[in-house]
C-alpha cells in the first residue's frame, strides 16, 4: 500500500533528521523500523501545537534543510497563537496538486477564473509556480473588506468560481439577495469554518450555484473535499494519514474522535501525530460518487469549542443549526458562548422589521434548559452585528469551559 509506504519514509525521516522528533519517539520508547503501517502510529506519542509552539525552529526542521532557505507560513490560526510552519518547494507542488484534483474532481476547469475572499496576512511567503502561471485567472479579496467592495471587484473580475470562508459568504450572500449581481459562478467553495446545512442554502441561493465545502488546516493545507454527492469529505489519504482518536485509542468507524495528522510529504517540517484540535466521524462504506477515497462523514468542529452540560454531557458545534432557535428566520447573526459550567451567553442580531424576537428568545432558553439543565443560566446580548476575529472567521460556537469531546 503506497500510503504505508509513505508513513514509513516520514517516521524514519523525522526520527533521523529532526532533532525534536528524534529526542520524542527516543523518550517515548520506539524505533521508527516498528512503524509498518498507519496502524502502527498508534504506538507514537501525539505531537501538541503548544509543544511546536515551545520549540525552536531549528529542532523543528530537518537538518537536510536550511531553514533560511525553506517556505514559511506564520499563522494564528483558532487560538490566536502564533505558530510557523516550514516547507519545501516539493510539498508546496504536491499540495497545489491536491487543491487541482479536488477542483477538476468536480467538474472546474484550469482556465476558470478563480476569486477568493480570505486573510490578506495569511499568504504564503512563495505563492509558487502554479500561481504565477494562473496569473490574470486568479483574484484575491480580502476578508476585511466591506460586502459592498467585495461585491465591486467581484463584478468587475468576473468569476467563474468563488471561495472564502463560510461566514463572510453568507454575509456576501446576504448582500447579493438584495441587489442585481453582475457575475454568474458555477461553483462556491467554502472552508475554514464550519459549513451549516442552512449556510450553505443560503449561499446557493444568493449565487444561484452549487456550493461544496473542503477541510483544511495550516499546518497541512487541504486534508479533505466534498464532491457532488456531499456525502462527507474525501480525505487526501496520498498526501496526509489521518485517524480519529479517542482517549488515546483510535475510534471504529461510525465513533467520534479527534482529528490526529501525519503529513506524508513535508520533509522540511515533518508533522507526526499532530492534535489538530478538531472533531469528526469517520465511515468505511465508500461515497456514492464512486471514488475510493475514504470519507469523513461529519465535521463537528474544534475541539475546544463543545459545550458542556450540567451533567457532563458534550454538546458539538454542528448542533446549533437551527437548534436552539427552531429555525433562523428572522436571525442575521448569532453566537452562543458558554461563559461557564452553568452560564450561556446567546448574542443575537435579529434581521430588520422582524416581529417575533419574543418567540426566539422564550423557545432559545427553554431548548437550552431542555438539553443542558434547568440550572443553566441563559443570557442574551442584542449587538448590532457580530464582529470577526483577527483571522477574519466567525466562530458561532464558543466555550470558554475546558473538555475533551466524549
Amino acid at each position: 500500500m503506497v500510503q504505508n509506504k509513505k508513513v514509513r519514509a516520514i517516521v524514519h525521516h523525522a526520527y533521523e533528521h529532526v532533532p525534536f522528533y528524534h529526542r520524542k519517539f527516543h523518550e517515548a520508547g520506539v524505533r521508527p523500523e516498528e512503524i509498518k503501517s498507519v496502524e502502527d502510529l498508534c504506538r507514537l506519542p501525539l505531537t501538541t501545537k503548544t509543544e511546536l509552539q515551545a520549540t525552536s525552529l531549528d529542532k523543528l526542521v530537518a537538518n537536510t534543510f536550511d531553514v533560511k532557505d525553506c517556505l514559511k507560513k506564520v499563522t494564528s490560526g483558532s487560538t490566536g497563537v502564533p505558530l510557523t510552519i516550514a516547507y519545501d518547494e516539493k510539498a508546496e507542488d504536491m499540495t497545489r496538486a491536491m487543491w487541482a484534483r479536488a477542483y477538476v474532481e468536480n467538474g472546474l476547469s484550469f482556465t476558470d477564473k478563480f476569486a477568493t475572499i480570505k486573510d490578506p496576512g495569511g499568504d504564503f511567503i512563495s505563492e509558487g509556480w502554479f500561481r504565477r502561471l494562473r496569473g490574470h485567472w486568479e483574484k484575491d479579496i480580502s476578508i476585511f473588506d466591506s460586502p459592498e467592495q467585495q461585491m465591486k471587484l467581484l463584478g468587475v473580475f468576473r468569476p467563474d468560481v468563488i471561495k472564502g470562508y463560510v461566514s463572510s459568504l453568507v454575509m456576501l450572500a446576504d448582500f447579493c439577495q438584495e441587489r442585481e449581481r453582475e457575475f454568474n459562478p458555477h461553483h462556491v467553495f467554502t472552508g475554514a469554518e464550519l459549513l451549516y446545512e442552512t449556510d450553505r442554502k443560503r449561499i446557493g441561493s444568493a449565487f444561484g450555484c452549487d456550493v461544496l465545502d473542503y477541510y483544511g488546516s495550516a499546518e497541512f493545507s487541504l486534508l479533505g473535499w466534498e464532491c457532488e454527492s456531499r456525502a462527507g469529505h474525501h480525505m487526501n489519504t496520498d498526501g496526509n494519514a489521518i485517524e480519529l482518536v479517542k482517549d488515546g485509542e483510535v475510534v471504529s468507524p461510525g465513533e467520534r474522535g479527534e482529528i490526529v495528522c501525519t503529513g506524508l510529504i513535508n520533509y522540511a517540517m515533518p508533522l507526526i501525530r499532530y492534535q489538530i484540535g478538531d472533531s469528526g466521524v469517520s465511515i468505511k462504506e465508500l461515497c456514492p460518487c464512486g471514488r475510493s477515497l475514504p470519507l469523513l462523514k461529519m465535521l463537528e468542529g474544534r475541539t475546544g469549542d463543545f459545550l458542556v452540560t450540567l451533567d457532563g454531557r458534550l454538546i458539538p458545534p454542528t448542533a446549533f443549526s437551527p437548534y436552539p432557535f427552531g429555525s433562523l428566520e428572522g436571525i442575521r447573526q448569532f453566537r452562543v458562548i458558554q461563559e461557564a459550567r452553568n452560564r450561556i451567553v446567546i448574542q443575537l442580531v435579529f434581521e430588520k422589521g422582524f416581529l417575533g424576537e419574543d418567540r426566539v428568545l422564550n423557545r432559545a432558553r427553554g431548548e437550552i434548559h431542555r438539553v443542558f439543565g434547568k440550572d443553566m443560566q441563559v443570557d442574551f446580548q442584542f449587538p448590532e452585528r457580530i464582529e470577526k476575529d483577527s483571522t477574519g472567521k466567525l466562530r458561532k460556537i464558543m466555550s470558554h469551559v475546558r473538555a475533551a469531546p466524549a
